[in-house]
């Protein structure tokens, strides 16, 4: 190197940027370096490489104007790359490039798609229509339950008392690998009252008329009771789920009643667990203006009914319409 006091300016800002470069950078931890040089050391190597190139690119001195070669676009490249260069090392401290800032750490900045929900599984519904003369209502129920629609008269009720051989039972169907059923029940307003001592007069064709929505439901549920298969226990009915629809002919419940298990120790094995409950979901209508109540019930145990065959028989029991008999009679 040429002594600094020998060399021309520009070289002497040279010389005096190289020695302001740091020459060791020490590691604060792993992956963090640190150099050893001030701020004001780095602003000043900087600056001298920077005014050093300057002015050996743009402006030569006289007493060595004639050691110039090249053109100035040559002098120019030159002190792009050699400015750069200079600029990097003293970032640096003469060793390979560290960020100013901390590295992104990729799962910082990079969140996971989380996976798509399962499809939900939708259980296939058909229509099914009265065509009993006459046709009395119309229903959707799952395409693999079975349907029967009673024809025969000693399997009727009685248009008077609302009794026969299957009860007030006109529509069965169901499921019975899971015991999940649905049954269309048809009987006298009238009836009803008069079997829980009542004395029914006056305006029968709404259910507010006839009194309290959970009154009547309890009374729909002690005439269900009537004729339940001796395996179950008694329904309850759920005072909350109790509801009138705005012209006072629609009332929708649910009821749930335990199943009597005889070896629970035998379906805690099988099953995972040592009781049964059956939920059903009821609605009663009297859209049928003839004197007559229709309820549609449907029921599953409550494994089935938490799941897609529970949002099936709601289908169910939102689908049942009543056809109206006034303009037929």
């Amino acid at each position: 190197l040429i002594h600094p006091s020998r060399a021309d300016p520009i070289r002497r800002l040279d010389i005096v940027a190289l020695w302001l470069m740091p020459h060791q950078v020490k590691e604060e931890s792993p992956g963090k370096r640190i150099s050893n040089m001030t701020p004001t050391l780095l602003v000043s190597a900087t600056v001298c490489a920077l005014v050093a190139r300057s002015a050996s690119a743009f402006g030569v001195p006289e007493h060595s104007i004639s050691d110039v070669s090249g053109t100035v676009s040559d002098q120019r490249r030159r002190f792009l790359q050699s400015t750069a260069a200079i600029t990097v090392a003293s970032w640096t401290g003469g060793k390979s490039f560290t960020p100013w800032l901390s590295p992104v750490v990729a799962e910082d900045t990079v969140t996971e798609t989380p996976p798509p929900p399962p499809p939900v599984e939708v259980v296939p519904m058909k229509r099914f229509v009265d065509t009993v003369n006459p046709s009395l209502f119309v229903i959707e129920i799952p395409q693999r339950f079975f349907s029967i629609r009673r024809t025969f008269k000693y399997d009727l009720p009685d248009a008077k008392t609302g009794k026969g051989r299957r009860g007030g039972t006109i529509f069965s169907s169901g499921d019975m690998s899971k015991a999940e059923v649905i049954g269309v029940e048809r009987f006298p307003v009238q009836n009803l009252l008069e079997e829980e001592g009542y004395n029914p007069t006056g305006d029968l064709s709404t259910f507010t008329s006839i009194g309290d929505p959970t009154a009547i439901a309890t009374l729909l549920l002690r005439r269900r009771e009537k004729d339940k298969p001796g395996t179950q226990g008694p329904a309850l009915l759920n005072s909350d789920s109790v509801a009138l629809s705005s012209d006072g002919k629609t009332l929708t419940f649910s009821l749930r009643q335990e199943i009597n298990v005889q070896k629970p120790e035998l379906l805690l094995e099988q099953e995972g667990m040592s009781e049964l409950f059956r939920t059903t979901l009821a609605k009663a209508t009297l859209t049928s203006n003839d004197g007559q109540m229709m309820a549609v019930f449907a029921s599953a145990l409550d494994q089935d009914f938490a799941g897609p065959d529970g949002v099936a028989l709601r289908k169910s029991v939102e689908s049942f319409v009543a056809t109206d008999q006034s303009a037929k009679n």
